[in-house]
């Protein structure tokens, strides 16, 4: 009897759930609408679970598509169960609904729409920030493919791949810098501890050799 009304009950509150975003206009503010409800679903309940059956739901009701993948996608890595595995799924499965939306292409000229050109640009900072370098590339390969003709597409991904590969030469050449910090210290500790030692038998105190890419760091070469 419990299962009977608890059945029920969550009955109930689909449908009015439903019925309230089916009200709401226009497309924007619909899918808007569809992504907070789906929010506070995921709040309320603890899981994804009944989230993202509405989230599918809005994917076949609203026009502003784009919209609803990006909250999807935004709660699957804010920790809703799925992580940066689901995230990537959703972001093909946006890629795919984009290549095949005929509004997103002029006839004319091949033109890509802004709403084709920032679904890459979303992909490929996902890519970026949860991923790798190689899938980052990857991503950029497409982008260009996907849109051709599309030159400030293809600017924007190659800014963000050269700022991404000056992030990691900044990395690194701070990895360089604690690791010659170490050493320096770790071999004044040993150097002092035995100098008198070392000098009592007439030896000079000895150094080991520094660290891979010392030479390049403190002449300021790049790693």
């Amino acid at each position: 009897m419990g299962m009977a009304v608890l059945g029920e009950a969550q009955r109930q509150r689909r449908r009015s759930v439903y019925e309230f975003l089916d009200s709401t206009r226009p497309a924007r503010g619909q899918a808007l609408r569809w992504c907070e409800t789906a929010r506070e679903m995921r709040r309320v309940d603890g899981d994804m679970k009944e989230a993202r059956l509405l989230l599918r739901s809005a994917l076949c009701c609203v026009k502003d598509y784009a919209s609803v993948y990006r909250t999807w996608i935004a709660m699957e890595k804010e920790g809703g169960g799925g992580g940066v595995g689901v995230a990537r799924w959703l972001f093909e499965q946006w890629g795919a609904v984009c290549a095949k939306d005929g509004s997103l292409r002029s006839e004319d000229d091949g033109a890509t729409a802004d709403e084709y050109g920032d679904y890459w640009c979303a992909y490929l900072a996902f890519e970026l920030g949860h991923g790798n370098a190689r899938r980052a590339r990857a991503v950029a390969a497409r982008a260009v493919r996907a849109c051709p003709r599309d030159a400030s597409l293809r600017d924007t991904v190659e800014l963000r791949l050269r700022d991404e590969q000056e992030r990691q030469r900044r990395r690194q050449r701070l990895g360089l810098f604690r690791s010659a910090k170490k050493w320096l210290a770790d071999d004044l500790r040993a150097c002092i501890s035995s100098v008198g030692e070392q000098q009592s038998r007439g030896c000079l105190p000895h150094f080991v050799r520094p660290p891979r890419g010392f030479q390049r760091l403190v002449t300021d070469e790049s790693p």
